[in-house]
């Protein structure tokens, strides 16, 4: 009988997300603490209030994810990502943040993240977005995806659409997606900025997109910054 307790127990916890939150207000830590811990299978290990301390947490011992605010007073916005992706990364990231998804959203999964909401998010949207990043997935919020037409799931899509692009117009785009100006990307191929614009308009045009966004959001979907 004692057997069959541990083996129950054990089981259990490896199955229990253990989470770590970092934000440096200590109301954000405790209400994210309270509704995290009365979800089944999901656990707050430890908590920071600077990157610093989430930093000497990390090294301590390994968690299943972390929420991380971006502004953490001693080290702000995306290089707190970089950073933490840089030396863990095996860690997924769902960033929780006052600033506004969009264009924070993109930034933050280029610098790493595997998820990002606005701390306006409802208790349930939170648990999904845990749920789905901790499977190692990419959780973008329906606010973001209402705002951008191309959703998360865009394999079936990527051979034929990147396919209507011909080189020297992937390589524009892998430029854009890196955030480079048209002055660098100008630079770089030898050719004026008004020739970068130029294709930057019939790549619009040939993926049926509107906007610097949207075309973003495509580069990001199918890793166009990698070509």
């Amino acid at each position: 009988m004692t057997l069959k307790i541990v083996r129950e127990d054990a089981t259990k916890e490896s199955a229990m997300l253990n989470i770590i939150i970092a934000d440096d207000h200590e109301i954000v830590r405790s209400g994210l603490i309270m509704l995290i811990e009365q979800q089944e299978g999901m656990s707050v290990a430890d908590n920071a209030s600077s990157f610093d301390e989430l930093m000497a947490c990390l090294a301590r011992r390994a968690y299943t994810l972390l929420i991380l605010d971006l502004n953490l007073g001693d080290k702000n916005g995306m290089e707190s990502i970089e950073s933490v992706s840089a030396r863990h990364p095996e860690l997924p990231i769902l960033v929780l943040s006052a600033y506004p998804e969009d264009p924070y959203a993109l930034q933050a999964f280029r610098a790493g993240a595997s998820g990002y909401l606005n701390k306006a998010v409802i208790g349930a949207e939170l648990v999904r977005a845990i749920q789905t990043v901790a499977k190692g997935k990419k959780y973008i919020s329906p606010t973001l995806e209402e705002s951008m037409p191309y959703g998360t799931d865009l394999g079936k899509q990527e051979k034929a659409m990147t396919a209507a692009l011909s080189k020297r117009e992937l390589e524009v785009l892998s430029f854009i997606a890196r955030g480079s100006s048209y002055k660098e990307i100008a630079a770089e191929l030898g050719v004026s900025p008004k020739t970068v614009s130029t294709y930057r308009t019939r790549i619009l045009e040939k993926l049926n997109l509107s906007s610097t966004t949207e075309l973003l959001r495509f580069a990001f979907e199918h890793d166009i910054a990698a070509y």
